[in-house]
């Protein structure tokens, strides 16, 4: 599933509202800032698809660098949880795949949507394809007027997966707003759903289809594990929230598409019966041992994405898993 240096100047940075920090009309030639726009788009959609271009390419460079250059080059081009995926993979050396590729052939992104108004932070939603003709969902987010854009999540479209339109690129998008009206809050949402991944004890969903593939995807390997292992180990499976990495872009007529991050623990203890097991080769080559005798843990990161409507249960759209942490002993 892979990511010049050259920075383009933020279009509307110098337009920035100073609301509140007049001086007001007792000093000559100084006024009250004007009132921050938000009711349109900060940049065009030219700006938007070069800004995602230039980034894209910059994440593709870092993902393919040797690894003295790559970190530098990471820094550079990635945010938020394609940050935190790329570093945590990079350190587990291992040949595990990599990070899912944000562009993977040359031809333009396809802008999806813009953040709206003047403020911070802004976003762009674009869609790029892969060399198999999959969809891909990548966010670049500018936290603040002198950051410039980054790639800040990415992850393959589910088969079949579509999203709904957001606002035109013109008035563009705003974020969703705390206690928005939407068939579930964004937190708890991520919060659901990831206790209904947990096994061997998963907590039922009310507002995600319980027969969403992904869930059943990762519910259904840890039975087969556990059941591999039969009285010789225990299996367990948690999954937690990384809650300074969910964002949520409203929908045009509703409804809201949310990018989260989620941290998966797998923890093997063998049996007091159980002197030792030999894991798969995969295995083996993870945590480097042919044999375990006490216990082992891997780490995942799942960046998943939703799209909620106003009424009705969520969909998952897009999701990505990468390994990145593995012991045993």
């Amino acid at each position: 599933m892979s990511r010049s240096t050259t920075r383009i100047a933020l279009v509307g940075a110098l337009s920035l509202a100073l609301a509140g920090c007049g001086a007001g009309a007792g000093l000559a030639g100084i006024h009250d800032a004007p009132s921050q726009v938000t009711t349109t788009a900060p940049i065009s959609a030219d700006t938007a698809e070069t800004i995602a271009t230039r980034v894209l390419a910059q994440a593709a460079e870092a993902s393919a660098a040797k690894p003295a250059d790559a970190e530098a080059l990471r820094t550079e081009a990635l945010t938020g949880s394609a940050l935190a995926v790329a570093n945590a993979a990079s350190r587990l050396e291992t040949d595990a795949p990599a990070p899912t590729a944000p562009l993977t052939r040359a031809e333009p992104p396809k802008v999806l949507g813009v953040s709206r108004g003047t403020g911070w932070p802004r976003l762009i939603l674009v869609q790029t394809s892969t060399a198999e003709n999959g969809a891909v969902l990548n966010l670049l987010v500018s936290p603040d007027a002198k950051t410039p854009y980054r790639l800040s999540a990415a992850a393959p479209m589910q088969p079949g997966a579509t999203v709904a339109a957001l606002d035109s690129l013109s008035t563009g998008s705003p974020l969703v707003a705390p206690g928005a009206k939407l068939a579930v809050q964004p937190a708890d949402l991520l919060k659901e759903y990831a206790a209904s991944l947990a096994y061997p004890k998963p907590v039922a969903t009310t507002d995600v289809d319980p027969a969403e593939p992904f869930a059943t995807a990762i519910r259904g390997h840890a039975a087969e594990q556990a059941k591999t292992f039969g009285k010789l180990a225990t299996l367990t499976q948690a999954h937690t929230v990384e809650p300074d990495n969910t964002v949520a872009i409203s929908l045009r007529g509703g409804g809201a598409l949310v990018f989260g991050l989620l941290e998966r623990t797998d923890t093997i203890t063998l049996r007091p019966g159980g002197k030792s097991l030999t894991p798969s080769a995969d295995f083996q080559r993870l945590v480097r041992k042919k044999t375990l005798t006490k216990s082992a843990e891997l780490k995942s990161y799942e960046t998943v994405v939703f799209t909620v409507p106003v009424e009705g249960k969520a969909q998952v759209v897009a999701v990505d898993e990468v390994l990145f942490s593995a012991q045993g002993k």
